[in-house]
């Protein structure tokens, strides 16, 4: 399998229609086996399995569990120049470095061989446990249809999109102490706008990052008042715990009824969620009693929580550290592109950062 060029399509493609889904017809064994692997603590492991799904895709005849062409596999093929040539650069350039950000993953030592095999040498217990793991699932794709080889990509992809990234090369941070009283006053300056919402958004969305991202939990932000384009969208932003939503996030930046929090609340109760925290920003304004329906919602047994977002930024701000606030700022950075934010509302983030002296 020599079609780099392809791979990159496919690659591009994944990239620029993503957006979270259910997979439908993968097994429960291999949703669960997808989700160890990229969401797990094993780094080479979720490179072997993303360039075995990517070289499938490109090529339905290649052995997925193929490392070195020269293996004992019909269908062996170079996948490590596919990862080194193509996945590498690729996760680099747009994804964050989010699967680890090394530059020769198959050099490492679980990769220093001609196929996965579960006679590897890894180490007992926990990794080789997981490289059968990897081992099953590439094996159960083999032979797979074309359908359900793509829906494993898509939702290793999909994974890889909820991990964190390790670096952000668009915000140029300054070397200064970056305190709390700093920071305080950043947040206070950017949250005065709101370019439709997406100002809060970003700003919720990066506090629960930091909060959930990681240990099988992932945070979701959907592109600002389009919550519910897709099926599995339930608020702004949503916390996922493996594929199930455990806590939708409504942000509210413009005056408000009765009828959205219902709305908002019906939708985390069709996607089987008993809770919803919902979030205003400043030019959010209303004449609801948040106590009463609170506590109309508490007596059906439905959790219904509401903070503005100021105070949910004291809060949580007040518990970081300086390396914690400078994740914060990243995370909103990223935040804005995840949510496809306006190119007005990425420059207002950035100049408020110099403003502020905080950003080169």
């Amino acid at each position: 399998m020599s079609n780099h060029k392809r791979a990159l399509e496919v690659l591009t493609i994944a990239l620029d229609e993503y957006e979270p889904f259910e997979p439908s017809v993968l097994t429960a064994e291999q949703r669960a086996a997808i989700r160890d692997i990229i969401l797990g603590d094993h780094k080479t492991f979720r490179y072997l399995l993303i360039t075995g799904l990517l070289g499938k895709v490109v090529d339905p005849s290649v052995h997925p569990r193929s490392i070195q062409a020269k293996a004992d596999l019909e269908g062996a093929y170079d996948a490590r120049s596919l990862c080194h040539n193509v996945w590498v650069p690729f996760e680099r350039e747009h994804l964050d470095c989010r699967l680890g950000g090394s530059n020769e993953p198959y050099l490492n030592k679980p990769a220093r061989f001609e196929a996965v095999d579960k006679n590897n040498a890894v180490r007992a217990g926990k990794d080789r446990k997981l490289l059968h793991t990897l081992y099953d699932l590439l094996e159960s794709l083999n032979d797979a249809s074309g359908e359900t080889v793509k829906e494993a990509f898509t939702y290793a992809f999909q994974l890889t999109m909820s991990r964190q990234g390790r670096t952000i090369t668009d915000l140029p941070l300054k070397s200064i102490s970056l305190s709390s009283s700093l920071l305080e006053a950043f947040f206070d300056d950017y949250l005065s706008q709101s370019f439709g919402g997406e100002i809060p958004v970003s700003v919720a969305g990066a506090i629960l990052g930091m909060r959930y991202n990681g240990k099988g939990e992932s945070v979701r932000i959907h592109p600002a008042n389009q919550a519910g384009s897709s099926s599995n969208e339930v608020g702004d932003i949503d916390v996922y715990s493996g594929d199930i939503v455990i806590l939708p996030v409504e942000v509210k930046d413009k005056p408000y009824l009765q009828s959205d929090v219902n709305h908002a609340v019906e939708k985390a109760k069709y996607a089987k969620c008993g809770r919803l925290l919902f979030v205003t920003g400043r030019q959010a304004t209303t004449s609801l009693s948040s106590t009463s329906v609170v506590a109309e919602n508490s007596n059906d047994g439905f959790d219904l929580a509401f903070i503005s977002i100021d105070e949910l930024v004291r809060a949580e701000c007040a518990l970081m550290n300086e390396t914690d606030r400078r994740q914060l700022l990243e995370l909103v950075n990223r935040a804005l592109t995840t949510m496809r934010s306006k190119d007005e509302a990425k420059r207002y983030f950035a100049s408020t950062l110099k403003r502020h002296g905080i950003m080169k």
